[in-house]
């Protein structure tokens, strides 16, 4: 960020756009949660530690011995045919089978986002949210200023019963789209159950709507039965987001879209005007990583790890944070959802937090129109487990102290 300006000179030349544009809470406290004294459970940052050095080594000089030109030149808009073929193998792992010609690969899953978001939506258009959603969506939404519809979460995912009531009571054009977190939500951490999933697509049909997945967590399970991605039953209605940046790393920025094909000719053209293409050497590296099958290594490493890290958060939310106190309990993905007492507010406790040398998201982040004010999403892959447990006991102390002050002064309710 930079300093803050007193008097902008050039005010009359911005877009309109920008002013609907906004800076991410997670990025912004990056500067802080990236010291080494603070415990952050801010990030959604992977473990990225247990990449094997000589699987990338290796995999990057099979690229450079075999692909030296293509690796340092401009490539084609749609991506690389080799690395979609892999793609599609991916995609096959969770039962979406799919086609190399439908994948349009993007310099990480945020750009697909930004696309699909100037492609679909003119200012004003509804477009149906869950509530909380992810910040990444909300800032590639944004700038284009649709009306959103909110949709809130429970166990099972999106409310489809109130989805529906919204439908049937709402006036005026229908929403561009419904887009959806399916898979261990970020920030929820919840995963929407199969008979949600059946009744999403049956409304979608009805009301005749296009639904976005994004789907960067589903390959992260670490308990209990997979669930088939929304695009694997309905490929004409569903546009499906990916990203290699959680089973990969997020620093070589490949992520890729699966759309029906007009769809996706409008994306390529506008992916065209943006960057012209993804980074060739990040691709062909991307190719040669999930070809030599040094994902599914990576899978098995980074699956315990996680589950082990999750379990110690959880133990540690148990033992210290107040009874009040309420959290989902994930069975894959990143992400725990913690609630606190409804006088509660997580951003004003966030400096607090801050100042105990632990760091989290606060809840209102992943809301439009100031709901989530009691919240706090809580990253679980990142700090080994004695930091976890550590951070949670300060986080709980911080807490504790809030809801004694509230209660002191009358407020605790």
């Amino acid at each position: 960020m930079s300093p803050e300006i007193i008097f902008d000179p050039y005010t009359n030349l911005y877009s309109e756009a920008t002013s609907l544009t906004r800076s991410s809470e997670v990025r912004d406290l990056m500067s802080v949660t990236g010291r080494a004294d603070i415990i952050s459970f801010a990030g959604g940052l992977p473990y990225i530690e247990g990449l094997p050095h000589e699987d990338i080594t290796a995999a990057m000089e099979t690229v450079i011995r075999e692909s030296y030109t293509e690796a340092f030149q401009y490539g084609e808009t749609e991506g690389k045919g080799t690395l979609k073929e892999m793609l599609v193998e991916v995609m096959a792992r969770e039962g979406l089978h799919a086609e190399p010609e439908h994948v349009l690969i993007t310099t990480g899953s945020q750009q697909a986002l930004d696309l699909l978001a100037r492609t679909l939506i003119d200012p004003g258009d509804p477009i149906v949210i869950e509530g909380p959603t992810y910040i990444g969506a909300l800032t590639a939404f944004r700038p284009a200023d649709p009306g959103f519809i909110t949709v809130p979460l429970d166990e099972d995912g999106m409310q489809i019963d109130v989805l529906a009531a919204k439908l049937a009571g709402l006036e005026g054009p229908p929403p561009k789209f419904i887009y959806v977190v399916p898979n261990f939500h970020n920030p929820g951490g919840v995963t929407m159950s199969g008979e949600r999933r059946r009744d999403l697509l049956a409304l979608a049909e009805k009301y005749d709507l296009l639904i976005i997945e994004d789907n960067p967590y589903g390959l992260l399970r670490f308990e209990g039965e997979p669930c088939e991605p929304l695009a694997s039953h309905d490929r004409r209605r569903v546009v499906y987001v990916s990203t290699l940046s959680k089973i990969i790393s997020p620093g070589i920025r490949t992520g890729w879209v699966l759309a029906p094909a007009p769809i996706f000719d409008r994306l390529v053209n506008l992916k065209q005007s943006a960057d012209l293409c993804s980074p060739s050497l990040s691709q062909l590296f991307a190719e040669q990583f999930l070809r030599q099958g040094l994902w599914n290594k990576n899978l098995d490493n980074i699956r315990p790890i996680y589950r082990s890290r999750r379990d110690a958060m959880l133990q540690s939310l148990e033992e210290y944070f107040p009874e009040e106190a309420r959290w989902t309990r994930p069975q894959g993905g990143l992400f725990i959802w913690v609630e606190l007492p409804r006088y509660l507010d997580s951003a004003k406790m966030l400096p607090l937090s801050i100042l105990q040398k632990v760091a989290y998201v606060p809840g209102a982040a992943f809301y439009v129109g100031g709901a989530g004010s009691n919240f706090m999403r809580l990253n679980f892959s990142f700090a080994e487990e004695d930091r976890i447990a550590e951070g949670i006991k300060r986080l709980s102390k911080v807490v504790k102290k809030e809801m004694v002050l509230y209660r002191s002064l009358g407020l605790d309710h």
